[in-house]
């Protein structure tokens, strides 16, 4: 496996596989690993060294694509960014409103609602607590949904 020929047909097939320029060093690396390795170890070499050699070229492809997180500190730089989403008093408003819409709701509907809403159940478990079908359930959380949305954007 030492001979120039075998060498070269192994640079291919590494190259091949890889399309790295660095196949040469990393398929050197791979057969003094192999040849570290105890005798008799590996069934065979060939495939070893070129899996190896292939191994060791993903690996250091990964390694290179690694994010570095630096902290904010250590670079100086300010890199806060606003905060999109609603003030805390503004969320708050907001629920209070949907309870308040929620109040407006046929029964029924306001109870289905709710079950499914803030007791996360599902539209099954509702339909037999309530006696209806599945159906049912679906048309009164689409009309609760609707009521709701047009009260919110008065």
């Amino acid at each position: 496996m030492t001979r120039q020929r075998d060498w070269r047909r192994l640079l291919r097939k590494v190259r091949g596989a890889t399309r790295d320029d660095e196949a040469d060093d990393h398929l050197q690396n791979a057969l003094v690993s192999y040849l570290e390795r105890p005798a008799d170890t590996v069934r065979n070499p060939e495939s070893y060294v070129t899996r190896s050699a292939i191994n060791s070229i993903i690996n250091t492809f990964r390694r290179q694509q690694r994010v570095q997180f630096v902290s904010v500190h250590e670079t100086g730089v300010e890199t806060s960014v606003p905060d999109q989403g609603p003030t805390p008093e503004a969320a708050y408003t907001t629920v209070q409103r949907l309870q308040k819409y929620c109040e407006r709701l046929p029964p029924r509907t306001r109870t289905i609602f709710l079950l499914h809403r803030s007791g996360h159940l599902t539209y099954r478990e509702i339909a037999a607590r309530a006696g209806v079908s599945e159906s049912a359930v679906e048309k009164h959380i689409a009309k609760a949904l609707v009521l709701l949305r047009n009260w919110m954007d008065e």
